[in-house]
């Protein structure tokens, strides 16, 4: 036990802490570190959550924590693989940790992985209403975290947010690459457009290569497709086998592995549980129960036909995203060129860290379509995605016929390179870029031109 946390606990005897590339999400953690709840950090496996733990350790050492008061525990660890079945295991670490380093004062506890130890919110409750002193970190890689297992036994006592793979900005800071630092300060798109128009091209160039090589820490730089392809099959398939599988004890687990690559295969494309169990030769009651593992391990998501009344909205077909680019390069069977595909999942992610209702929207008769309703307090955006710098008439088509349909405060055409405006029937529809539009609120009141 003590050279289990000898070795993850490096900070004991170096100030020197490999805490990597910066996240946007660190600043919005900090502002609660003087806040009792416990933070609670849900991702995919392999977004950076344990490089985030160290941004955050770093942040503590720089100010005035002492690093012997400082105990991080990753229990993805093989000396836990014996030990997962009780959560006397943690209590055993703190204790160990306790004689070991004799803290005074504030102690700050991260737990990486957490879910990996049964029970563990019976021990995280226990210690939080016996030591004050004590500041929680916890992390997961399965959205219950943040649901089901925090909100029956943390009630009231915890501060959530939820990590993906790198943001483009992100990526793009981490590039190394000065003609990438993108004047992000501003989020009104036609500031951003013209300090940045000479070194669009750079920035496309960094954009278009994560499509295929993704935006997992671990792989997005390293410039092999082959090796980040292979590296990326590999987190598929613990998501399949460490994270899904055994948590859900899944039995059949062929089908739910013909189904994460036919989900793969197929991102954006509207689905019915119906057909995707006639895909894989299962029933629609299994798929269906399947699908919702998927979402809680952050590997696809689903997204639920624009309709106000819930009862329509669940007959409906839905369209199926996934958590990164890369790793549907890597898992998927398609040979041609995807980039219209890529490019709306990357639209979606970028929603997703930012909104809470995303839906889709189609029309019956004409099947015009919009790949993307978004609703913030009431207030509707609707945007079309077509990477490219010729804008199809389908494109516009699609928004007006929203419009007739249920007003929005903007309409939005998402392009390669294309910056304009433009004005069909009684609607002005905005053309931006994909390289601009990825630092934009697309809830700001704003006429581009």
């Amino acid at each position: 036990m003590k050279d289990l946390l000898l070795k993850q606990n490096t900070h004991w005897q170096t100030a020197d802490i490999a805490a990597g590339n910066r996240r946007d999400i660190l600043g919005k953690i900090l502002q609660y570190l003087d806040v009792r709840h416990v933070i609670a950090i849900a991702g995919a496996r392999r977004s950076g959550k344990s490089y985030l733990f160290r941004q955050i350790i770093d942040h503590l050492i720089q100010g005035s924590a002492s690093p012997q008061n400082i105990l991080q525990i990753n229990f993805e660890d093989p000396f836990f693989v014996q030990r997962r079945e009780s959560p006397d295991v943690i209590e055993e670490c703190f204790l160990e940790y306790m004689k070991l380093k004799n803290p005074r004062g504030r102690i700050y506890l991260f737990l990486d992985e957490i879910q990996n130890i049964s029970s563990w919110q019976f021990w995280v409750r226990d210690i939080y209403d016996r030591n004050e002193t004590i500041k929680i970190f916890i992390t997961g890689s399965n959205s219950e975290l943040l649901s089901n297992e925090l909100a029956t036994h943390l009630t009231g006592r915890v501060i959530a947010f939820e990590n993906f793979p790198y943001s483009y900005s992100e990526y793009l800071r981490g590039t190394g690459d000065t003609s990438c630092s993108i004047a992000t300060t501003a989020s009104n798109a036609d500031t951003i457009y013209q300090s940045n128009y000479n070194n669009r091209n750079e920035i496309i160039h960094y954009i278009e290569a994560a499509f295929t090589g993704g935006l997992f820490p671990e792989t997005c730089y390293l410039g092999d497709i082959e090796r980040t392809d292979f590296m990326l099959r590999q987190y598929f398939q613990n998501v399949l086998f460490s994270d899904i599988i055994p948590r859900f004890s899944v039995r059949n687990t062929k089908t739910i592995e013909e189904l994460a690559y036919y989900c793969s295969t197929n991102i954006t494309s509207p689905f019915s549980y119906h057909k995707l169990a006639e895909a894989v030769g299962s029933n629609e009651n299994t798929v269906r129960e399947y699908m919702t593992y998927f979402e809680k391990a952050y590997l696809f998501f689903e997204v639920s036909y624009f309709e106000y009344s819930l009862k329509k909205q669940f007959r409906r077909n839905r369209k199926i995203y996934m958590i990164d680019n890369g790793l549907r390069h890597a898992s998927s069977f398609s040979f041609s060129d995807d980039r219209g595909r890529y490019a709306e999942n990357a639209v979606f992610l970028m929603l997703r860290r930012r909104y809470a209702e995303i839906f889709y929207w189609q029309e019956d008769r004409t099947l015009k379509e919009v790949d993307f309703i978004i609703r913030d307090q009431g207030r509707i955006v609707a945007i079309n995605v077509s990477y490219d710098d010729i804008i199809h008439d389908r494109e516009y088509e699609g928004l007006l016929a929203f419009s007739k349909a249920s007003r929005a405060e903007r309409y939005i055409i998402i392009s390669r390179d294309t910056f304009d405006t433009r004005r069909v029937g009684d609607i002005t529809i905005e053309i931006i870029p994909f390289w601009v539009c990825i630092f934009v609120d697309f809830h700001e009141q704003e006429q581009n031109a």
